[in-house]
């Protein structure tokens, strides 16, 4: 399998979002921890797959290399529907990889992805940028790669060219940064974006902020700042205007690979929904809870009839509103009672 980049052609759709980043076989064990099972893991290419997922048009770019493990990410993020023409198969690298470990109340996660293929992603990549997307997604990962991705990251973010809309989630691994001033280089990345997402969690660790007002102190430049509070909720800062929307209760399974939904559902609210805030912080909740409701990053989305019964809450409902993904026909409830999804 060797997917080459080529020219876009006329006929070539229109992108929604296009992300760039490095995707990972990861391997984790089964719930009896005597065998293993293996997914395909990675930020950037967790959020088109999502985005796909939801109807949109999107395209993955990144470097793997030509070997088996290379194969399995190739086809696993096609097969979601996303367009790979542009990802780069190298010979002389390998394909990262991730172990998943789970023991009793524990879970840690290892990297094995230092000089891997997309470690080694170099300024200029990406023919589809000349398609003009409509949304650039990247991640601090890809700047905390590698000099060569840290220098392809900042500059895809200074050429504002490359997209009508550059979005930008912090995505904060400390394991993975090889060194620099991250904390540094994080600001200066994420103040050149359009839409910027940051855990709460992250900007502590990072800058020391306990709030979303001093976030957007530090990062004062986004026409739009997301800032994720975990389990409690999302506030969004436009400026103008502030809001906060509390997150949906469900099933937790495994909490890894939500934050990528969650981006996922609110690029898809601003293509779809315009302006509606309300809406774009909603359909980041419901999505992240796809990925929260079964072990794997990448989940199967709520149908577009649980999607519209939960955008057309009055905010009272909202905030007493339970999802459960895991049963096929998506249980709506809240606190006041189950609601039908038919």
């Amino acid at each position: 399998m060797n997917h080459a980049a080529s020219e876009p052609t006329p006929q070539a759709p229109v992108l929604d979002v296009v992300a760039l980043g490095e995707s990972m076989l990861t391997l984790r064990p089964r719930s009896n921890q005597a065998t293993f099972e293996w997914e395909v893991c990675g930020a950037e290419s967790n959020v088109v797959r999502y985005c796909a997922a939801l109807g949109l048009q999107t395209a993955w770019i990144s470097q793997l290399g030509t070997d088996f493990a290379g194969d399995l990410v190739l086809s696993v993020i096609e097969a979601a529907g996303v367009d790979v023409s542009e990802v780069r198969r190298v010979s002389d690298r390998q394909t990262g990889l991730m172990l998943k470990e789970a023991t009793t109340g524990d879970r840690r996660v290892r990297y094995y992805r230092s000089g891997s293929a997309a470690a080694h992603m170099a300024p200029p990549m990406g023919a589809s940028l000349r398609r003009n997307p409509r949304i650039l997604h990247l991640t601090g990962i890809t700047l905390g790669l590698s000099s060569t991705c840290r220098e392809l990251v900042e500059s895809l973010v200074g050429d504002r060219v490359s997209a009508p809309c550059l979005s930008f989630d912090i995505n904060w691994r400390p394991a993975i940064w090889d060194g620099g001033d991250p904390s540094t280089a994080l600001r200066e990345a994420a103040n050149q974006c359009d839409i910027v997402f940051v855990g709460l969690d992250e900007a502590r660790d990072l800058w020391g902020a306990t709030s979303a007002a001093e976030i957007r102190a530090l990062l004062p430049d986004p026409g739009t700042l997301v800032v994720k509070d975990a389990a409690n909720g999302a506030h969004v800062d436009l400026a103008s205007r502030k809001l906060f929307v509390p997150a949906l209760r469900g099933p937790v399974v495994e909490p890894v690979g939500a934050g990528d939904a969650f981006a996922a559902g609110f690029l898809f609210g601003i293509l779809r929904h315009g302006r509606d805030i309300e809406a774009c912080l909603r359909l980041g909740h419901i999505t992240a809870m796809s990925a929260l409701a079964q072990p794997s990053d990448v989940g199967p989305v709520a149908n577009s009839r649980t999607m519209q019964l939960l955008l057309d809450m009055p905010p009272h409902q909202w905030r007493a509103a339970h999802l459960d993904l895991t049963c096929p026909e998506h249980r709506v409830g809240t606190d006041f009672g189950p609601l039908s999804t038919s």
